[in-house]
């Protein structure tokens, strides 16, 4: 193998898989990436033998070959060399000699022969979705995926195929049982999804790497157990846990609460001044509703005391709900929208958030959490 590789292409690619190989794994051949060089480019093959990723790279390749290279040292050199050419050579005992300027670098290898095969996929139904709508249905779903792994149910967010008046959607679920997320996005074709498959947090967190957020289209293949997606010159393999979801159902408050809208980013800001005391993440904070206004704030005999007063929209019987404020930043977090919505009816039920517009709540995606009994 000897090729010429731009660096940051190769550090790009690299830099994709780190999330993906196994460092301490029984197998140490799972800690490395395979690079297959030939004469459309250079393919680079990552697994853990769950989650699987294959990513193609432009590359000037004088000679063919392949071999696995540590992925977390390989990365770590390529971003530290000074020229944008690199060279690659494969000499004898597999070991990769790397040449960019004046610096010159020698990892070992190990045989292309000695990497996992990755298993057939065959696909059952295959649809398409914008880039930008399926990182926006991971991102906002995502921190809520339960991770106490006594509650395998709960280890990975729930995919369910709807179909409406417009067409088919895909919903992403989550829960850790103190807080549910839910998000759906339009696709074009019909999904068809193996009952209670849920995506593990790995593949959450590669597909947050690999997906950019553009207004391209994804093609996602729904397999028996397993899901391929295809982007650009990257492809991208998962198996779901085979998991029992709870029916998220029965925890979504009905209509007919009390409704509180609230400017975001003011209420960011409070939330950030406001968490400063807060000593743990079980402890509430104290959301006191009001006629226009919302006062937050908290007590604590070791940290002091903090109270805020923001302007909300509300004319409701007057509330007081403890919440968790970590919960809450992290819904925030993953809203772009101006307005923010509660929706109230008890201080000790369920409360649903979302997002705010001029017609009322964005159906694209919902908020539970828990409330806090207040001492």
């Amino acid at each position: 193998m000897d090729l010429y590789i731009n660096r940051d292409e190769l550090s790009r690619g690299l830099a994709r898989v780190q999330s993906i190989i196994e460092r301490r794994s029984t197998q140490p051949v799972l800690s490395h990436v395979l690079l297959e060089a030939t004469a459309d480019g250079v393919q680079m093959t990552a697994t853990d033998t769950e989650v699987a990723y294959i990513g193609h790279l432009a590359a000037k390749v004088e000679v063919s070959g392949s071999v696995a290279v540590d992925a977390a040292q390989l990365f770590q050199v390529v971003r530290s060399l000074p020229e944008p050419t690199l060279r690659l050579q494969l000499l004898p005992s597999n070991q990769l000699e790397i040449i960019s300027g004046r610096a010159w670098f020698r990892v070992p290898g190990l045989p292309a022969e000695d990497y996992p095969t990755l298993p057939p996929f065959a696909s059952r139904s295959s649809i398409r979705v914008v880039d930008a709508e399926l990182r926006r249905l991971v991102d906002q779903v995502h921190f809520a995926v339960a991770t106490d792994d006594t509650r395998y149910g709960l280890n990975g967010a729930y995919l369910e195929a709807r179909e409406g008046a417009e067409g088919w959607s895909l919903r992403m679920v989550a829960t850790d049982g103190h807080r549910l997320c839910a998000a759906d996005a339009k696709v074009e074709g019909e999904p068809v999804i193996t009952p209670q498959m849920l995506v593990p947090r790995k593949a959450l967190q590669v597909m947050r790497k690999l997906l950019s957020g553009s207004g391209d289209q994804v093609v996602l293949d729904f397999g028996e157990g397993a899901i391929r997606i295809v982007h650009e010159d990257q492809t991208f393999w998962f198996r779901m846990l085979d998991g029992v979801f709870p029916d998220y159902h029965v925890v979504v408050p009905k209509a007919g609460g009390y409704l509180v809208r609230v400017r975001k980013d003011e209420f960011s800001s409070t939330l950030k001044r406001v968490s400063i005391l807060v000593q743990d993440r079980v402890r509430p904070v104290r959301f006191a509703f009001e006629d226009g206004e919302l006062e937050i704030g908290i007590d604590s005999r070791d940290k002091g005391e903090v109270r805020e007063r923001i302007a909300v929209d509300y004319s409701g019987t007057p509330m007081k709900v403890g919440f968790n404020v970590r919960y809450l930043q992290e819904v925030v977090s993953v809203l772009s929208e101006e307005y923010l919505q509660f929706e109230l009816s008890t201080p000790l039920a369920p409360c649903m958030l979302r997002a705010a517009g001029d017609q009322g709540g964005d159906d694209r995606a919902f908020f539970v959490v828990m409330p806090m009994r207040l001492d």
